[in-house]
């Protein structure tokens, strides 16, 4: 249990080094970010068994204790590294990730603030009349013609929303 211990804390800095450099990469990092600060806490435990067995067979708990500290300092840095990097990958890997023909990378949260990744783009803006002779602009009728009259809107299908309670007495 001693070796299995030590052999986490080992384990816990290397997959804590590999989540901070993996951190652009949307879930690699968080998976390795997270798992390193996981594999020194199974660690801690492994080692605080191995102290108990050793003291309840009467034996040395140097190594025991060795292991316990070792993982104690491996949940450190993992730890740093989860709650900055692995959170900021969270962050970040919820947006979309654009590739293009040149590898660039291109980070974005999405095509409109509230609507999320499926949203509809925006639109062009409409063309106004100081603007006759853009190429989207409908012609303009002749002046000696009287403008068609708008129709009404039908009426909403709906009806209203109930008023919300009053006070009681």
């Amino acid at each position: 249990m001693v070796l299995a211990s030590i052999l986490l804390a080992v384990l816990a800095f290397v997959a804590a080094v590999i989540g901070f450099l993996t951190t652009p990469i949307p879930v690699v990092g968080l998976l390795f970010s997270f798992g390193a600060a996981g594999l020194a806490l199974v660690g801690m435990m492994l080692g605080g068994r191995a102290v108990s067995k050793a003291r309840r067979s009467l034996g040395s708990t140097d190594a025991a204790r060795v292991a316990v500290v070792l993982n104690t300092m491996a949940l450190v840095p993992p730890g740093l590294v989860a709650m900055s990097c692995g959170v900021c990958n969270a962050v970040i890997s919820t947006g979309e990730v654009d590739f293009q023909r040149s590898f660039g990378v291109s980070w974005g949260t999405g095509t409109a603030a509230d609507a999320g990744s499926g949203a509809l783009p925006i639109p062009d803006r409409a063309p106004t009349s100081a603007e006759p002779d853009s190429p989207d602009s409908p012609p303009a009728p002749p002046p000696s013609e009287p403008a068609p009259a708008e129709a009404p809107p039908p009426p909403s299908q709906m009806p209203p929303p109930p008023l919300p309670a009053g006070p009681r007495n």
